[in-house]
């Protein structure tokens, strides 16, 4: 049998020890190893104490792979999108529709909600009459509807302000304080 790398003659068994070329490929064997055969053992060269080197004993930790330069970090977290179960404000008002505001039905529903003067204000007068029930029947038992009454006004100016109740009662818009202000202004320039 000849060594594959140099083309040397070798015995039955022998290894050769020569280096492979960087730009050749080791040939795969001609013949198939038989399962059960082991391989031959080769005598190991003595390493003095002295000499022989030290190996490392501690943990070495994984590298991280390094990310390129051109490639966008992929995100932790994908947010789902909000699937839109409310139907959005309309804005189409009909001409001579008075727009209600934001600013006066968060004033309203803060000073004097517990009777649900600001629900009149916004259009949803059934709201409006069950608040006001509340509050002045309700007081006859130690004065709990008029507290009830009062706590679920500010429940709702909290919404109306921070803009989760945007719509009045009949579904348009309600306009917030910067809006009307330009369309005050966009009026008096006209």
């Amino acid at each position: 049998m000849n060594c594959p790398n140099c083309g040397r003659e070798l015995a039955e068994g022998e290894i050769c020890n020569c280096i492979p070329q960087a730009n050749e490929v080791p040939s795969a064997p001609e013949t198939a190893p038989v399962m059960n055969e082991q391989p031959p053992v080769q005598p190991q060269p003595e390493v003095s104490p002295v000499s022989a080197p030290v190996q490392n004993t501690y943990y070495t930790p994984p590298v991280a792979p390094v990310m390129q330069q051109n490639q966008p970090q992929q995100p932790y977290f994908t947010p789902q999108q909000p699937v839109a179960t409310e139907i959005p404000a309309r804005t189409d008002y009909p001409e001579g529709y008075k727009i209600k505001k934001k600013h006066v039905a968060v004033t309203l529903a803060v000073t004097v909600g517990m009777f649900g003067i600001h629900n009149y204000y916004l259009g949803n007068n059934s709201k409006a009459l069950a608040q006001l029930l509340v509050c002045l029947l309700g007081s006859l038992v130690f004065g709990l509807g008029a507290i009830v009454a009062y706590v679920w006004a500010t429940v709702e100016a909290v919404l109306i302000f921070a803009e989760k109740n945007d719509k009045d009662g009949n579904g348009y818009k309600i306009m917030t304080f910067e809006e009307s202000l330009a369309r005050e202004i966009n009026k008096s320039k006209e």
